[in-house]
């Protein structure tokens, strides 16, 4: 409640709305399960295994297989195969139709002030500013390089506000560097949403020199990984940095996630789970996530609770103290609940429907390979989806069936994948795809 009584109006409206958190969201682009050092000690990033130990990670939070359809499920809070989304949008692919609720549409409507730092990749349907973000600092479509700025198709792909930008630095480090800028010359009295959605660890691979020289050691092609996803976590302590130093940590909530699952194939690792981007097994849609929220949320603890990046739009609107507009369809739903109390709390299942769909019921999961083959099993028991007990466990197998059938129902079928196909350029697909998974 915001006590205003004797407080002259234009006071009244900024003391109300500095009582609502500050939101900023950190998402990485192909950054796989054994990506982070609160994972895999190999890896170097003193930041987010910071962040982990002064916030809560989300051990089960799940996205999409590719770049598009994680973004527009977060974007939206819905199932983006509704929209006919389930691969890396190319050229001038619509992607989310507009008119669309979104996130920062509402949070703009209830006087957050909204900024997009980085990738976009939802389609040419509606721009950043059309979806509701205020500011826009990065670039469109799939993929960049990290110093020119140009796109798979060589031109420049770099912009600020709609107008093209030609300016010399290293993605990953100018980003960071308006974010804290931003965070600098932001309005005091406004609550702000600021969204970083970093390139790394996607191809083109690059990195500083310093940090590959430092990484020389592990080999080329994990030493240019490790190096790129190392500048990314200087760059989100940039960010951090700059919250502690604006005074606003405490009434600031950070959340960090991936869009993916790694591509091997690259350097990168999502072990112990099972294959990778382009899959809907285990590594390929559930990868680290964080949230930060000092006094709230539990420090150090590990929620099992399993989360959608769908969910985000209904948690992150329930933060804010606001929800979805009425009528907006939403397949996500609200999980500030767990989080903020630290508990599982029981949920309905829910899809994550690309070519192939997962459905995700408590510690079982079922997955439809296009071809229509049927895979079970205890994510628990056996996370690294080893042995497939659709023939030993019928029962299950018939029980989640039919309720994949009821979710699926009015979805518009997905196109017959072909080869090359949703890969988002030139990271490949991981094995696994579109395979039943062999016992090993």
């Amino acid at each position: 409640m915001c006590f205003v009584r004797l407080i002259p109006l234009c006071f009244a409206v900024a003391l109300c709305a500095q009582t609502k958190p500050n939101i900023v969201l950190i998402v990485a682009d192909d950054l796989g399960w054994a990506g982070v050092g609160f994972h895999a000690k190999t890896m170097t990033t003193p930041h987010l295994d910071r962040l982990a130990k002064e916030g809560t990670e989300l051990g089960r939070f799940y996205v999409y297989p590719l770049c598009s359809p994680t973004r527009a499920a977060l974007l939206t809070g819905q199932t983006p195969r509704r929209f006919n989304i389930v691969s890396a949008l190319h050229g001038r692919e619509p992607g989310v139709p507009a008119g669309q609720p979104t996130l920062p549409a509402t949070l703009k409507a209830v006087g957050y002030r909204t900024s997009l730092i980085g990738k976009w990749h939802v389609g040419k349907a509606m721009s950043p500013q059309q979806s509701g973000f205020e500011h826009f600092y990065g670039f469109l479509n799939a993929a960049i390089d990290y110093n020119a700025h140009t796109g798979m198709a060589g031109s420049v792909d770099w912009q600020r506000d709609g107008k093209a930008l030609n300016e010399e630095g290293y993605s990953t480090y100018l980003m960071a560097d308006d974010a804290v800028r931003q965070l600098k010359a932001r309005d005091k009295t406004k609550p702000f949403f600021l969204q970083i959605s970093f390139n790394a660890p996607h191809d083109p691979l690059s990195a500083p020199a310093d940090l590959v020289a430092k990484h020389q050691s592990e080999g080329e092609k994990l030493g240019l990984y490790n190096a790129v996803v190392e500048a990314m976590d200087t760059g989100i302590g940039r960010v951090l940095d700059a919250l502690d130093t604006e005074g606003i940590r405490g009434n600031t909530v950070v959340i960090f996630i991936s869009d993916n699952g790694a591509a091997p194939r690259l350097g990168g690792s999502n072990l112990p789970l099972r294959a990778g981007k382009d899959t809907i097994f285990e590594g390929g849609i559930r990868t680290p996530a964080i949230i930060r929220w000092p006094g709230k949320v539990a420090a150090g603890a590990v929620l099992a609770q399993p989360i959608s990046v769908q969910d985000l739009y209904a948690t992150i609107t329930a933060i804010a103290g606001t929800a979805p507009p009425s009528g907006a369809r939403l397949d996500g739903v609200n999980q500030w609940p767990a989080i903020l109390g630290n508990k599982l709390i029981p949920r309905e299942p829910f899809i994550v429907a690309s070519y192939d769909i997962a459905l995700i019921d408590g510690d079982w999961k079922l997955i439809e390979l296009q071809a229509g083959e049927r895979l079970l099993y205890n994510l628990k028991d056996d996370p690294s989806e080893v042995t497939n007990l659709a023939k030993s466990k019928p029962d299950i197998l018939a029980r989640l069936g039919a309720k994949l059938d009821v979710l699926k129902k009015d979805l518009p079928a997905a196109p017959i994948r072909t080869v090359g196909r949703g890969t988002g350029g030139s990271s490949g697909s991981s094995a696994g795809a579109g395979r039943a998974p062999q016992k090993r």
